[in-house]
Parts: C-alpha cells; structure tokens; sequence
C-alpha cells in the first residue's frame, strides 16, 4: 500500500493506492470463499477518520472547530476505483495483471512520466505538462514556472529508508503457508518459489 502525496496536477493530496484480494479464507473450514462487493464508503469514511487523527496526534487541528470542517467535506475525500467493464475470467486476468504492472511503476519511477512533459522553454523558463483529471477523465494542459515545476516535483521524494510499500494480509510474508494453502485449494501452481530457503540458496550462488 503506497502513501503518496501527489495528485495528477501536481497539488498536495494525501492518498493510499491498495490491491485487495477478492477472497476470505477460513482456517477453521479449511475454505475460500469469494467476494465482487467492497465499501467504498466505509473506506472513504475509515481513510478520513484515520488521517484526520495522524493530523491532530502530530499537532496539528488543535482547535474543534478545524476538526468539525474537515468532516463536513466528505467530497474532499473519496476513493476513485474504475469498475470491471466485464465479469468473464480472461478480462478478469488482465484487470488483474495490470492493477500489477501499475503498482510496480507507481512505487519504483518518479512522480511524474517524463511523456507528461511536452515542452520546456528556456527563454521564458517555463515547462508545460500535461494531466489526466480522475474526476472528468479530461486532459489538461499546464505551462508552469520552472523552480515552482520542480518544489512540487520534489515533495513526492520519500525519505531515506522510507518503506513506500506495506503488504497486509495474503500480501505479508507471515501469510506465506496460508497463501500455499489457498493456491491449493484454488488448484493454482504457483509460477516461481519464493521462499526464504529459495532465496538463500540463489543468493549463495551468485556469491
């Protein structure tokens, strides 16, 4: 679950990309079960709630009334998700494979795709970049100052040592034999062996 500050248009905005399996294992049972159904209000409402308390446990929205504005704007804190346009099994797949591909070029490139970037003019020292607006899905186009371009720019730097990715559930590394057993159940082969003892082993070799 990445935490990233940045919008498309380069404005400071606190958000959470995540990838949810859409499956429950019961231990006791021994059973999977699946699920097509997620509350995306209770997880605006949960993400709202949390983030506002970081705010005051770092000091910040002392006063009650600050706090009360900031909860009667639920607009300003929304989940955007993208429907699956069909429910058979091979969209299903590439829905799948590409939140992935997504994911892994969020957490590991820069803020902004360097094709973003249409055009830098030294004279007027300007750049002019463009942006998707999830609200519309519009393009827009922005011709901004150079030094104001890269203080947004450098906001979306993380720390040193700074973890952009958590993984919880099926994703932790704690999950690893319940996630064999649910590959199990599932009849699913796994396509690589990542365990600890595999690792290891690779590593002595490339020593």
């Amino acid at each position: 679950m990445p935490l990233y500050i940045l919008l498309q248009d380069l404005k400071q905005n606190p958000h959470i990309h995540c990838l949810i399996p859409e499956l429950i294992y019961s231990p006791k049972k021994d059973k999977i079960k699946t699920f097509h159904h997620f509350n995306f209000t209770k997880l605006r409402k949960t993400f709202q709630y949390q983030l506002i308390h970081l705010m005051i446990e770092s000091g910040g929205l002392s006063k009650l009334e600050e706090r009360n504005r900031l909860y009667k704007h639920p607009k300003d804190f929304y989940v955007y998700a993208k429907s699956k346009s069909d429910n058979n099994d091979s969209n299903n797949g590439k829905n799948i494979q590409g939140c992935v591909n997504y994911f892994i070029r969020y957490a590991g490139r820069p803020a902004m795709a360097e094709n973003r970037i249409t055009e830098f003019n030294k004279e007027s020292n300007t750049v002019s970049w463009f942006y998707n607006d999830h609200k519309d899905e519009k393009r827009y186009d922005v011709t901004d100052n150079v030094i104001h371009f890269i203080n947004h720019l450098i906001i979306h730097i993380p720390d040193y040592h700074f973890l952009a990715t958590q993984y919880y559930g099926f994703y932790a590394n704690a999950s690893k034999k319940t996630l064999d057993k649910v590959h199990a159940l599932l009849g699913i082969k796994k396509n690589k062996n990542y365990s600890r003892e595999t690792r290891k082993e690779i590593k002595k070799q490339t020593q």
